[in-house]
């Protein structure tokens, strides 16, 4: 028999307390536009309600729960996105098994999510297994929490062959990004080992929904909080993710991408998977990022070399919400809109066999110059080039380069002194910089 909950407080404080309760139950039934993107990145999310809060003694108490869920499902735990929940908690659950008994109350743990006031309360227990319903009480000296989001944890059902993949030989030698190692970001090891990848086949895009990271500093924060999430809370061997990478396009290791990893359910196997921090999906409150700069163009490159080294086709790269039987929105639209894009520029960088990519020219250095200035430039592949000094009335001062030129970056100086010898009076001039599918003008002043 399903207990019937009632509020109770003091009359003093109850129309007090029956507008929080509304306010709290509404920010509860907006849950799924808002910041679950955490729990959706581990568990299959379920709605959640608010059936009793009450003040007692002293002692804040609220219990929630969630709606019925598939008895075809055989959770190994339970988890719940609380806001405002820094204060000291003591968190327990219970079930509503599939016979329609309700199980005993049984104490929970609790995540802290760094940098901010929210907090997972979760549990992993055996009674999860046949339950078709759970309930959740959380008790502070402080006030009510916010309920988020919940969800439950699916077990990977996966059968993982077993071998060891053969790796190509490399068409192109492109050169490996800068990662981050796991002992520079301060990874603790695997709980219960590996299973190694017996072939490549899948690569796929996530956003961290939640963590975010503007530099090394806060992306190692964060690589450890995420380690903690998916080892602890959801109870996995390791960090779920081959590669995190930041907004700064710093790239961090995660678990080795030679191992299977616990990203997408049902779909791990010869699955590399990439995170990047940040939150990108907009329907959702506070989630409205988008790709920097940075992180694109090391997007590019990661995905590059795995291509190159695992012997991928850029076209297989998915997003998380892609695969089958994954309720997700993950990477978030402002993602995977751009997912067309990336697979035709990871292709070109491969085409291309890594940077440069365009053709390009700085502007000289210094200018205004007395002695010398110096022009950079890259050439993305075998070209004929020329550099050449124009005065005012378009008259050829200097030829700098007039050769071909392979792939590459070059560096190229110029002392004022014409092709005759003749040292150039101080004026404007311009340097025109010509392959056959590039041109660019620059302008130079030379002070004696």
């Amino acid at each position: 028999m399903e207990l019937n909950f009632l509020i109770s407080i003091p009359k003093f404080f109850f129309k007090f307390d029956r507008i929080y309760l509304f306010i709290i139950s509404l920010l509860a039934m907006m849950s799924n536009l808002s910041l679950y993107g955490q729990l959706e990145e581990i568990s299959r999310i379920v709605p959640s309600h608010i059936v009793q809060m009450e003040k007692i003694n002293n002692q804040f108490i609220l219990i929630g729960r969630s709606d019925t869920y598939s008895q075809n499902y055989v959770p190994d735990g339970m988890a719940v996105l609380l806001d405002k929940s820094m204060m000291e908690m003591e968190v327990s659950f219970r079930f509503r098994e599939k016979n329609g008994n309700l199980t005993r109350w049984i104490k929970g743990e609790i995540s802290r999510l760094p940098n901010s006031e929210r907090s997972i309360i979760y549990i992993r227990h055996e009674m999860c297994q046949k339950s078709v319903m759970f309930y959740f009480k959380v008790i502070s000296q402080v006030g009510f929490p916010e309920i988020f989001s919940s969800g439950i944890f699916l077990p990977d059902l996966e059968k993982y062959p077993k071998g060891k993949a053969v790796r190509k030989q490399q068409i192109a030698d492109l050169p490996k990004p800068v990662i981050i190692t796991r002992s520079e970001w301060g990874a603790r090891p695997s709980t219960h080992g590996y299973s190694t990848h017996p072939y490549y086949t899948k690569l796929t895009l996530h956003h961290a929904a939640g963590f975010s990271a503007e530099d090394i500093d806060e992306g190692k924060e964060q690589l450890r909080a995420i380690q903690d999430l998916h080892q602890f809370v959801r109870g996995w061997s390791d960090i779920g993710y081959h590669f995190v990478i930041d907004k700064a396009g710093n790239i961090y290791q995660g678990r080795p991408e030679t191992v299977i990893g616990a990203h997408v359910l049902g779909n791990n196997t010869g699955n590399i998977g990439v995170c990047v921090l940040g939150c990108y999906h907009p329907p959702e409150l506070y989630c409205g990022d988008w790709l920097s700069d940075e992180t694109t163009s090391a997007l590019v490159a990661l995905y590059a070399w795995i291509s190159n080294e695992y012997n991928y086709n850029p076209n297989i790269l998915l997003g998380h919400r892609d695969y089958p039987n994954n309720d997700t929105s993950c990477p978030g639209n402002n993602v995977h809109e751009n997912l067309p894009w990336f697979r035709n520029e990871i292709e070109r960088y491969l085409n291309l066999g890594g940077p440069p990519l365009e053709f390009s020219i700085s502007s000289n250095y210094p200018n205004p110059f007395n002695n010398k200035t110096k022009i950079n430039y890259q050439v993305p592949s075998k070209n004929h080039i020329n550099i050449i000094i124009y005065d005012l009335l378009g008259r050829e001062v200097k030829t700098l380069i007039n050769q071909v030129q392979s792939k590459g970056d070059y560096k190229v100086a110029w002392d004022g002194v014409s092709n005759l010898g003749e040292a150039m009076s101080s004026g404007v001039y311009f340097l025109r910089f010509e392959s056959d599918r590039f041109s660019k003008n620059n302008k130079i002043i030379l002070i004696k």
